[in-house]
């Protein structure tokens, strides 16, 4: 899903807004000088590239700024990346999923959330990283290690560049949203682990819990899919390390093998975090199914690509505002229990599941956006591995979609579960209305068509 909030470390559809580290508020007049964060800064990058074994190619521009300045730059962002008709679409389907209230203006509860908990943030069109004021410390330090990051990927990769075509589609944007927050937390813990030494124990507890004040609050729609970029996105680089590491085994052993017949040995190519990163930002995971499931991507005996769905037609006097793929991760959050987790207790965050037994199993999937006045119809067809997969989902399904009509009765609306189809036993299709009545949904629906 495009993430609001991941457009700025990363930001709303997830972090988009600049890729940003989170970290608790300082005490107020700890600030750097100027000079001190370059002096810093220039030294942290130098770190980075013998960590990650590749050069920038130019010096990163540093500035203090403050919450003010942030907020500047995420609304500037959201502006320049996502036009006003996109984000409306994201607050339409948010609401008739039934994983905001109604009520909820989506872009001010993200912003809100991401005030005060930002530490620090790369701007890609500027290719400046900026320190929140009052942190120094251990805890500035790994915020630059992430930050930086992003600036040295930014130079190698062209984030924006990568970025920009994918923000129609949600699945695949927040996919490489993952890719590029992975990077950073990867090479944030790599730095962490060669100064563990030099940090102060208070400091790793903040880092422990940088960024999770006030998410106990907000929807799982706000907060898991921009966590998913970090923890998951780290764990798809992680597995794609160790799929290249047992390459490398199997290339000595057959290398030593070759030896002892007196045959020439085969090249044997040395695993590398390098290459890994390299690989996912040229060639980047395609849906958030590979990002979940990091061996649907990385092992070529196990590479499952998402299926094509298609939706025709558009009903006589409506507009198609929006059409995207949703995938694993979204639809993961439409049927799950709800839970409360505890943000203060990093085991607690370690536990949170990005996906769940009805989700797992996914093909494929396509979303409509149908508007007619101030009248809303969103239409999803999903496509699963076997019969068996998509059985699962409609139930996971049918089993809220009372809970779930009843957050939009207050709307003029509600939502469909279609029957299964025989001719095509691997799809099930629904679709959720406000600002009409039952009937005209259902004739609107009608003139979609699932190719």
């Amino acid at each position: 899903m495009r993430h609001l909030a991941l457009l700025v470390t990363a930001a709303v559809p997830s972090v988009l807004l600049a890729h940003g580290a989170f970290a608790p508020a300082a005490a107020p007049g700890d600030d750097w000088t100027q000079p001190q964060l370059e002096n810093v800064t220039r030294q942290i990058q130098k770190e980075i590239e013998e960590l990650r074994g590749e050069a920038f190619e130019r010096g990163v521009a540093v500035r203090l700024t403050d919450g003010a300045g942030f907020l500047k730059h995420a609304t500037q962002r959201a502006e320049e990346m996502m036009p006003p008709e996109m984000l409306s679409a994201e607050q339409d389907l948010a609401v008739l999923l039934g994983l905001i209230p109604a009520d909820m203006d989506l872009w001010k509860t993200t912003l809100a959330l991401l005030e005060g908990q930002v530490g620090g943030f790369y701007d890609p069109s500027a290719e400046t990283f900026y320190l929140m004021e009052g942190f120094t410390g251990g805890v500035a330090r790994m915020i630059l290690s992430h930050e930086l990051t992003h600036a040295l990927d930014d130079q190698l990769y062209d984030i924006d560049g990568k970025l920009a075509p994918l923000l129609s589609e949600r699945d695949a944007s927040l996919a490489f949203q993952s890719v590029v927050e992975g990077s950073g937390t990867a090479m944030m813990q790599k730095w962490a682990v060669a100064h563990m030494g030099e940090l102060d124990p208070e400091e790793l507890q903040q880092i422990a819990s940088m960024g999770t004040e006030g998410l106990g609050e907000a929807p799982t729609f706000l907060w898991k899919p921009l966590l998913a970029a970090y923890t998951q996105g780290q764990s798809f680089l992680n597995a794609g390390f160790s799929a290249r590491k047992r390459v490398e085994a199997q290339q000595k052993k057959a290398a030593r093998a070759a030896k002892k017949e007196g045959r020439e040995a085969p090249e044997v190519v040395p695993a590398s975090f390098t290459e890994v990163t390299r690989t996912a930002f040229e060639t980047p995971p395609r849906s958030t199914e590979q990002v979940l499931h990091p061996e649907k991507y990385w092992d070529a005996d196990q590479v499952d690509e998402p299926l094509k769905v298609r939706l025709d037609g558009t009903p006589e006097g409506w507009t198609r505002l929006d059409e995207s793929t949703l995938g694993e991760l979204l639809l993961a959050l439409l049927v799950e229990d709800a839970r409360t987790v505890d943000f203060t207790n990093p085991l607690a965050l370690m536990a949170v599941r990005y996906t769940n037994d009805a989700a797992t199993g996914w093909g494929g999937d396509r979303m409509l956006l149908l508007g007619r006045g101030d009248a809303r119809l969103l239409y999803v067809a999903t496509v699963w591995d076997d019969a068996d997969e998509a059985a699962e989902f409609r139930a996971a399904l049918e089993a809220r979609t009372g809970a779930w009509a009843g957050k939009l009765a207050g709307l003029k609306g509600g939502v469909t579960l279609l029957p299964a189809d025989e001719a095509a036993p691997t799809r099930v299709t629904f679709y959720a209305w406000r600002g009409l009545k039952a009937d005209d949904a259902a004739a609107a629906a009608a003139a979609v068509e699932v190719r």
